[in-house]
């Protein structure tokens, strides 16, 4: 998925097109919403006693359509105008996660129709580092200057549920986080990030398998690739491999020993700048528009 930063600019756009009234606090929080398992998931494996497998599963089906548009409600009733916030919130979901599908990201995509079916969308359009991305980052930039002198920073519509509106808030809450705990063998069963494979230790040899944006250690007695699941494989690959964070498709040979197909280097780094930069951009946003509210 592009970072954080590639958001921004077209899904302001559309939005605006669609909706020229929307608020833009609200653009801005439909730009993360879909990402929030997975900007929370570092904090989670360290506080949670659930294997690395099982936790990959259930952000998974955390973080599809459905249930993200879930949390679109749930934010919405933060606002005195619960319509205007969802449907802005709910485009931005659709948004992030269609553009999200657009770039290639091996054993990776959205999952758009669960708990229906849970086939991932990716349409292999352009790689992170490509002239598309940067494309998208120089928009949002441009848009977010945009933005910053253009647009007003309020928060008169915030509010803090109370009565039915917090009851609400609470079982939406509850719904986005219990929710997924049932819809994860879904995910399970489709492999969905091989995640099935690899948890299937002792049957892995011959099957085939991929990973997305890893982290590459060179050794003299050959490469390893250290993957999301806390595992380190050595790579047979028919030339030397060279960088530190790669993309690869291939087949076990045994079930620590991978034979590389095909590989794409990534360079490290740069996507998680882009997300940061975004990401300060969004928290000041919302900090101002919340100083905005306590102001009245």
């Amino acid at each position: 998925m592009p970072a954080t930063l590639g958001h921004i600019g077209i899904q302001y756009l559309a939005t605006k097109a669609c909706l020229p009234k929307a608020d833009v606090k609200w653009i801005l929080a439909g730009c993360v919403v879909p990402d929030v398992p997975w900007i929370l998931q570092r904090a989670a494996i360290g506080v949670t006693g659930a294997s690395s497998v099982e936790l990959r599963l259930y952000l998974i089906a955390q973080s599809t359509l459905l249930v993200t548009v879930i949390l679109c409600a749930c934010l919405a009733l933060f606002s005195r105008t619960f319509w205007s916030a969802f449907a802005v919130l709910a485009i931005g979901a659709v948004l992030h996660l269609g553009l999200d599908a657009m770039q290639t990201k091996w054993a990776n995509g959205v999952v758009l129709l669960a708990p229906l079916r849970w086939d991932l969308s990716n349409f292999g359009l352009f790689w992170p580092e490509d002239w598309s991305t940067h494309a998208l980052y120089a928009l949002s930039v441009a848009v977010g200057i945009w933005i910053w002198i253009k647009e007003p920073r309020s928060g008169k519509d915030l509010l803090l549920p109370g009565g039915w509106r917090a009851a609400a808030a609470a079982l939406l809450l509850l719904a986005y986080a219990g929710l997924p705990v049932f819809m994860k063998d879904g995910a399970r069963a489709a492999d969905l990030h091989f995640a099935a494979t690899l948890q299937d230790v002792e049957n892995r040899a011959g099957k085939p398998i991929e990973f997305d944006r890893s982290r590459l250690d060179i050794r003299p007695d050959g490469a390893r690739l250290h993957v999301w699941t806390g595992e380190e494989f050595r790579l047979s690959a028919p030339s030397p491999l060279r960088g530190d964070v790669a993309s690869i498709r291939g087949r076990f040979e045994t079930s620590t020993t991978i034979r590389v197909a095909e590989v794409h280097i990534h360079p490290s780094g740069i996507r998680n700048i882009a997300s940061y930069i975004a990401l300060l951009m969004i928290i000041l946003w919302w900090g101002l528009c919340i100083t905005d509210r306590l102001r009245i």
